[in-house]
């Protein structure tokens, strides 16, 4: 694992700057505290920052073939290198590591950007093609592993953190106005946007050319659209095991000690059970927890550790811990953060950092089993569909301030439009609460329909497909990249460590794709079909337990330790001159929720992100 940057001046033909490079290095050395390693021709600079996984003599990048016609810079790991490997020494090439990252040098020797589709792994990389004159960056299919670039007619770009694309850039960033309406209606800003005017974040499964004749992206995977598996669902469940059950062996293979973040849930269950079976030893398992009643999930991550006997470490996040903390991941991210759980990620990967340098985890089972309420009460949207969602909306309002999942549903199916209504799902603000939120100059200048037409990009790319999978779809494109796997990213690699996602293996996800709606959810019972594929693997107890989700008290914290940070940041007089924010509708959403009239801390979280970062950004320039 590692961080990779570099600059590529096809229009300008300038020479590569060698202390740009280092300082775009040195901004995420936490990605790779092992070792450094620069590649310069003339206008291509290749940096690299590793984190020794596997070959930890060998891996040195960046890295070349025999005739040093190629070079590499590479963040990831590719799962199936060994049988790669094996086939490319068959067909005559000589490679001189045990390295994965030399594998692809090989193998793009053989079939060019066609490589991409041999690899089964996470990965994003740079690879300079010198005979050429060309640049060809990749991402892995499900954008586990983050990109961004700026691209001009000068050239290009590219880090593995905006803060390291920052140091190579020959001006500042710009806010992008449009990114910071979608963030407060996403909790992200989604691909290829980012905060900052002409900076994009690569998609996932696609890849970038670059040469003289300027760049061009291209998709080479994306989640298949075949009709439904009929196959008996004890098949396809042995099926879909068999195939998890590969994805976790392959993400075994590492020559440092690893270990698995373990929350009770079902997926980090079920990928500590497999771990087990095959035979991981020592086993230790990792998780986070909170003194608040009805927040930690410590009890149930300790009756799994039970079960598997693993070696269990176990902490406990407080609202201090968020206040040292947030300031620091911002300024890491150059981003607000979009979760709460950000900081308790970070604490958890802190606390594993101490023994182990790769941890697996259940992240993606959501997005593929169908794990969220929403995609079972979105059953009731045809029948929500013939009342007036004026009044839908209203009886929301009118449930008590406990019920915040219940006015969330209500207020989701209250719109009628399938686009809007998936953007609606997890928004941080309603479109309504939008406008009463921002300033009347910054809505003049941003699209308020844009959030919806995103997501309908993707809902509506397969109109065949149920109105399950078009949402499952959407999530497994939007929400699941730009939002959680760039969270969890960004915050393991800030405490130097690697996760491996086995429930996101790309073969996984094809089988799961064929899972039929029927098996998926029954009833108001969301992941069905994972509950019967581990109903012999996992506890009863495990099993029953309804969705709950990675959540943190940050409702009582704002209501208590964390109230001086909010009245600071939020009821300031300077609010309302930065040209945002509607100030009196802030202070309404603020002191509804210190009142305790109505749940608000999706949007405090969002505000409290959004002020700490413009402050420590400078106004994001």
């Amino acid at each position: 694992m590692c961080g990779i940057c570099g600059v590529f001046n096809f229009g300008s033909r300038a020479p590569a700057d060698s202390e740009r490079l280092k300082r775009a290095a040195d901004a995420m050395a936490h990605r790779g505290p092992d070792d450094e390693g620069f590649y310069i021709d003339q206008e291509l600079g290749l940096g690299n920052r590793r984190l020794s996984i596997i070959d930890l003599p060998g891996g040195h990048q960046p890295l070349s073939n025999e005739d040093a016609s190629l070079w590499i810079t590479f963040n990831g790991e590719i799962y199936n290198y060994r049988e790669l490997r094996s086939g490319l020494i068959h067909k005559g090439h000589q490679l001189r590591t045990a390295s994965d990252t030399e594998v692809i040098l090989h193998l793009y020797e053989e079939r060019g950007v066609d490589c991409l589709k041999e690899l089964r792994g996470m990965f994003a990389f740079a690879l300079w093609d010198s005979r050429q004159r060309r640049l060809f960056l990749a991402r892995d299919r499900l954008g586990i592993k983050p990109l961004f670039y700026s691209a001009s007619r000068e050239g290009v770009i590219f880090a593995s953190e905006l803060r390291a694309l920052r140091q190579l850039a020959a001006r500042c960033f710009e806010v992008d106005l449009q990114a910071v309406y979608d963030f407060f209606a996403f909790r992200y800003v989604p691909a290829p946007n980012t905060f900052y005017q002409d900076v994009r974040k690569l998609l996932p499964g696609h890849y970038l050319l670059a040469d003289s004749r300027g760049i061009k992206t291209q998709s080479y995977w994306d989640a298949p659209n075949e009709p439904e598996s009929e196959q008996s669902p004890e098949k396809l469940a042995n099926e879909i095991l068999d195939c998890l059950r590969e994805s976790v062996r392959l993400r075994l293979i590492a020559d440092v000690p690893l270990g698995a973040f373990l929350s009770g849930g079902i997926d980090s269950s079920a990928v500590v059970a497999l771990m087990s079976e095959l035979g991981a030893k020592p086993l230790r398992t990792f998780s986070v927890g909170f003194d608040e009643p009805g927040y930690s999930e410590l009890p149930w991550a300790r009756a799994v550790a039970r079960q598997f006997k693993t070696e269990h470490q176990e902490l406990v996040v407080n609202a201090d811990d968020f206040k040292n903390d947030l300031p620091h991941l911002i300024s890491l991210r150059e981003e607000p953060l979009a979760e709460p759980t950000d900081v308790a990620l970070y604490r958890m990967s802190c606390l594993a950092a101490r023994s182990v340098k790769v941890v697996l985890a259940g992240e993606g089972g959501d997005e593929i089993f169908a794990g969220y309420p929403k995609y079972a009460a979105e059953r009731l949207a045809g029948f929500a569909a013939f009342l007036p969602s004026g009044l839908v909306r209203r009886v929301a309002r009118w449930l008590p301030y406990s019920q915040r999942r219940a006015q969330t549903a209500l207020e989701s199916l209250s719109i009628h439009e399938e686009a809007a209504r998936a953007a609606n799902w997890f928004a941080s603000f309603s479109r309504e609460e939008q406008a009463a939120l921002f300033s009347r100059d910054f809505l003049a200048q941003i699209d308020p329909g844009h959030p919806a037409k995103v997501l309908a990009g993707y809902c509506q790319r397969h109109p065949s497909r149920s109105p399950l999978k078009r949402l499952l779809y959407a999530d497994l494109k939007v929400w699941l990249p730009d939002n959680l796997l760039l969270r969890g990213d960004h915050m393991t690699m800030a405490a130097s460590i690697e996760e491996r996602l086995p429930l996101l293996d790309h073969q996984v996800v094809e089988l799961a794709a064929r899972i039929p709606d029927r098996f998926l959810v029954r009833g108001f019972q969301t992941k069905a079909f994972m509950r019967r594929m581990f109903r012999a693997r996992l506890l009863p107890e495990t099993l029953r337990r309804r969705k709950v989700g990675f959540t943190v008290p940050m409702g009582l914290w704002f209501q208590g330790a964390l109230k001086p940070m909010i009245r600071d940041l939020l009821l300031s007089p300077r609010l309302e001159t930065q040209g945002y924010f509607n100030a009196a509708s802030v202070e309404c959403f603020v002191q509804e929720h210190l009142n305790g009239i109505r749940d608000r801390q999706k949007q405090l979280w969002a505000l409290l992100n959004f002020e700490l970062w413009r402050e420590r950004m400078g106004n994001g320039g």
